[in-house]
This record gives C-alpha cells, structure tokens and sequence, in this order.
C-alpha cells in the first residue's frame, strides 16, 4: 500500500512566519506603534541616572543623533548596562534596531521630545562606517530667558554657553555623619558681562583639569548641556546633573561669534587678581584684594559682584538726601514703607515687631577717586553705635534728619571691605558695606557657608550671592569665593556622573561664597 501525502495539508504544517524586513526611519519619522523601523545614530552622550539621596544607579541612558541634526534619548534597564556601554562607543556611528518607545520623565527631560527609545536584550547594535553626523546638539538659552525657563517650571534641562569667567577650587561640604559632598562652581559670562554659575559635583568637581584649563588660550568658551535650572537668594544657577557634559570651545555658531567679540579692539581695562579665600590671619584679611577706587570704578559690576574688596579711605561726607535709618519687618526682612506693616507675613493675633537698621550713606575717597557706599545694619558695627541705641539719644525720629552721630563720621579714615551693588542701568558703580576692619577681632569669623541653596528632591543647587544694592540691607551673608584670576578685558573677561539633588548639609570648611540657607531679606 502506497503513503500519500496531502499537499495542501503539508505546506500548512511546513510554513514558516514571514518576518517582515525593517525598514530605514530617521528620528523625527519614528511612530510609537510601529517597530519595524531601524535608525542610522552617532552616539553622542551616555551616563547612568541615579537615585537621590544614597546615588543608587538607576538606568543605563544615551543621546542619539540622526544626520539631520536630530536627538533623542534611549533608556535600557541597570542588568543591561555593561552590555550597551561596551556596545555603544561615543562619537561611533550605529545601525540599531529592535527598539521600542517610551514617555520620557516628567521632570529633568534631556531633550524636548514625546518620546524615549528603550533598549533591552533583543536591541541590535551594528557599528557603521560613516562620519557624516553632526558634531555635537544643543538647545541653547539666552540669559534674559531663564527666568521664564523657572518660573513656568519648565521640565525641559537647560543648555548653556559663554566665555569661562572664572573656576573655583574645589569645596568640601558634610562629614561621615552625614553626607559628604564637593562642589566646584565656573562662572559663565554671555557678551553683555552676565554671569551665571554652573556647579560641578563630586567625582565631576575633582574630575575639571584645572592645568590644561590653565594652559588654554584665552578667551575659553564653555558649553553646558542638561542643566538643572533654579533660583537662590534671587539669582539663577545651573546645576549638573547626570546627563551633564561640558565642552570647552565646542565648533558650533555660537562660539563663532563669542570669539571675534573678544578680539575686537577695547579700551584698556585693568586686570584683577583677587583673592576667593578668607585668610585666617586678620592683618592678611584686612589687606585682602586692597584694589583703588579709581580702578575699580571702571570696571564693570556684573563681572565682579562675588568679590569682596578692602581700602583704607576717608568719608568725605554723608549723603543727606538719603533716609539714615528705616523699619524693616521681622519675618521677611522687607522694608516697611509708609508705616505699613506687613500683615501676609504674620498669623492672624499675633503682633508685629518691627526691627530697626541703618539705611545711610556715606562718600569715601582713597585719593585716587570718589564713591558712593551705602551701609546697613549690622555691618556698620565699629564704625558707629547700635541704631536703636542712637534712637533713643535723639529727639527726631525722622529718618530724613540726619542725627550729629552720624555727621560726626565725615573726616574720619576707616578700612573698609565692602562688595559692589547691584548696578543700576544709570549712573556710576555704588558699592555696599560689609565690614569696618580697624581693629582686630578675638577671633575672625567664618563666613557663612552651605553647599547650596536649600535643596530639593530634584537635582543639587548651587552656591551664589544674594544680589544686594545700595537701597538694600545685606543682612544675608554675601561674602562670596572669588575668581582666582579675574581678569577685566573688555569688560568682560577673566584672567558626568552622579549628580542630583543632596540634602542640607554643615560644611566642613566654611567658605566666604556660600550663604547659609536662609530667607532672603530684601527690600
């Protein structure tokens, strides 16, 4: 008896499934519900997120780009990390496929895209031979556009470029009982002597060379990518965080015309060397950055509104068109103007005690040029009595009459170490009190110091000055790390990995650039 075999019913059997051929996608043209599509990428960044506060690994992440100049970010879970960091080389070209799609996180996005690549055990890497990419991507924001960057809280991280206005040394911040914590700040200088201060963390911080930067030819232009954006004590600050890289003089348009603006020919400005430290031995502190006003008075104040100065100068007279004292409120620090209290800072019952503070100001002279200082309590003590006290002794409480006390100040020489005010779009530079140094103190206190603002369960922040003016008491501690070459020219130049947010801590090392987490007083 023959077999017979039925051949409709033997190809139903044999038939293999056909695998439908992907198909060549670039970024911009990727759907979510289709995954038969492969990318031609340069890999141009990678890092490893981590979780705040113990820095706990989280994901393997990278940044793609296409030949039309395109990004994206790609995810693959902690178990696969070792395979795509040895499989995904920067600055090599790739042909991946086996990919599939998902929401990026609500906040600290690298990148303005719907969506994220994610890569697991059937993603296919395959190493191409093709130079054709773009060098390197980058979102830029403008100075005057942070503020609105903040304040509508936008989860998107924030790309930087300027001139390297200065490098901090490294700071020191915790203890084994708690967390321990380096910091290094750079302060960033845009054409118009804007400066914002970007914190390197950590490994990161210690990383930074500072001989080859010293050996780089000025002016040197540095770009941040992927930045936490937030406010301290009124200013803007750019936090590193995981996905942070820096580059110095990267080849984009934007350093193209950095460049020629540097090299245009300026009046000559002096160069300062200042001094960022406080120095322990008070007859060191008290000579510390001693600077005339002459030169200072031409330099521009944005460029050095970290640093504190000292003279020994005469107050030529008192400014009596100025108030001499004024209330301020004892929660917020806000002047009181007319006599009104502040009753959104007070709980219902409870009764308003309003502090007293010198507001006066004097004109001092070194011999060398005049200028304006405006003086504040409580850095007027040694230079005059306690304001109340002085309340007490005279009979007008007008703060328009000036008291004999302080009249009595003209003529006499004092040193003086004090920081530039906040400039005013008129008129020359004001500068603002911070210490009388006459005598000796027991002991010379440390300034204030914290590793940053208070943080937040987001990203680190970082350390700057609160912006004092001359119509503004400076009851937070402004005495600030300084460039350790600040070097005027042209008004506006001077001579990644685990890094989220981290709780308040008591520094080691107290520092002079670092204000204690506290309220803003402002007026």
């Amino acid at each position: 008896m023959a077999l017979t075999v039925d051949a409709s019913t033997s190809s139903k059997n044999t038939e293999t499934p056909i695998v439908p051929r992907r198909e060549f996608a670039y970024l911009t043209e990727l759907n979510p519900a289709d995954n038969n599509k492969f990318i031609e990428v340069k890999v141009y960044r990678k890092w490893t997120t981590v979780k705040i506060p113990g820095f706990t690994p989280t994901t393997f992440s990278c940044m793609l780009l296409d030949k039309r100049g395109s990004a994206i970010q790609a995810n693959a879970d902690l178990k696969e990390k070792a395979r795509f960091d040895h499989d995904l080389q920067i600055n090599c070209v790739y042909k991946i496929e086996g990919f599939g799609f998902e929401r990026p996180d609500s906040w600290g996005k690298t990148l303005d895209n719907d969506i994220t690549l994610c890569f697991g055990k059937y993603t296919q890497a395959n190493l191409l031979q093709d130079q054709n990419f773009p060098n390197h991507y980058f979102n830029f924001a403008a100075f005057n556009e942070l503020n609105a960057r903040l304040e509508k809280k936008n989860p998107i991280l924030t790309d930087y470029i300027g001139y390297v206005h200065n490098v901090e040394k490294v700071n020191k911040y915790g203890g084994a009982t708690s967390t321990r914590v380096k910091l290094r700040n750079i302060g960033i200088r845009n054409l118009n002597n804007d400066v914002v201060l970007f914190t390197l963390w950590n490994e990161d911080a210690d990383k930074f060379d500072e001989n080859k930067y010293a050996q780089m030819k000025q002016p040197v232009i540095l770009t941040v990518s992927s930045c936490y954006l937030k406010r301290y004590a009124g200013q803007i600050q750019l936090s590193a965080t995981s996905a942070t890289q820096y580059y110095f003089n990267p080849d984009v348009p934007e350093t193209g015309e950095l460049l020629p603006a540097y090299n245009q020919p300026t009046i000559a400005i002096p160069q300062l060397e200042v001094q960022s430290d406080r120095l322990p031995n008070w007859a060191d502190e008290r000579n510390r950055n001693r600077v005339p006003l002459a030169t200072l008075l031409k330099i521009d104040p944005k460029t050095q509104q970290r640093v504190l100065f000292t003279q020994d100068a005469m107050i030529l007279r008192i400014d009596v068109d100025h108030d001499w004292y004024y209330q301020k409120c004892d929660e917020c620090g806000g002047k009181l103007r007319y006599g009104y209290l502040h009753g959104q800072c007070h709980q219902n019952g409870t009764k308003p005690n309003p502090e007293n503070s010198y507001c006066f100001r004097i004109i001092i002279t070194d011999g060398t040029a005049n200028a304006v200082m405006s003086c504040f309590t409580p850095q007027t003590d040694g230079l005059i009595k306690d304001v109340n006290t002085l309340l007490q002794e005279v009979e007008s409480k007008d703060p328009a009459v000036i008291p004999p006390a302080i009249l009595a100040l003209q003529n006499t020489r004092h040193v003086f170490q004090f920081q530039f005010a906040t400039p005013t779009l008129k008129g020359p530079a004001t500068f603002v009190l911070k210490k009388i140094m006459d005598n000796p103190q027991a002991t010379l206190p440390g300034s204030s110091a914290a590793p940053s603002s208070p943080p937040t369960a987001v990203t680190e922040s970082l350390t700057i000055t609160p912006s004092v003016t001359q119509d503004t008491p400076a009851d937070i501690s402004a005495e600030t790390q300084q460039p350790l070459h600040s070097a005027a020219r042209r008004e506006l130049f001077v001579s990644t990995t685990e890094k989220e947010d981290i709780p308040a801590l008591k520094p080691a090392n107290e520092k002079e650039d670092s204000p204690a987490p506290k309220k803003q007083k402002k007026d």
